[in-house]
């Protein structure tokens, strides 16, 4: 991650209001901050970024990637999928089935599941971010 890059700065802002984050730090942060408080680092890494490079794991953005299968829940994120997902949305919302703001709120998370997918793909950020830390037996 790129904090003075404007394409990742946008990535982050989605990806934290889609998901409804406070503001997400750096990998290098949460370890100076386990540090600061007094813990010694055992372990920290990507957990995801080893099964994957085994070939063990598929990607952890995957499931946002967009599929041409109509059954698949990932149709919903290739063009005429997104399409179709926000014209049912939008009925239901005409019709009374679904509340008002149905259709902002999809389009909104979609946004946040879309930066998810980017962010993912250009290894800024992760999902499984694992750290263990220990307290000095001092």
């Amino acid at each position: 991650y790129d904090p003075n890059n404007p394409d990742h700065q946008f990535m982050k802002k989605k990806i934290e209001e889609g998901n409804g984050l406070p503001d997400i730090t750096t990998c290098k942060e949460c370890y100076k901050a386990m540090e600061a408080a007094g813990f010694d680092m055992v372990e920290a890494y990507d957990y995801a970024e080893g099964y994957e490079a085994k070939n063990l794991a598929k990607p952890w953005y995957t499931p946002l990637t967009a599929s041409w299968n109509p059954i698949s829940q990932r149709f919903q994120f290739n063009w005429l999928g997104s399409k179709i997902t926000n014209a049912a949305i939008f009925m239901m919302e005409l019709l009374y089935i679904a509340p008002k703001g149905t259709i902002a709120t999809q389009k909104y998370l979609q946004e946040g599941a879309f930066a998810l997918r980017d962010a993912g793909k250009q290894e800024i950020f992760t999902t499984a971010y694992f750290m263990v830390g220990q307290k000095p037996l001092k």
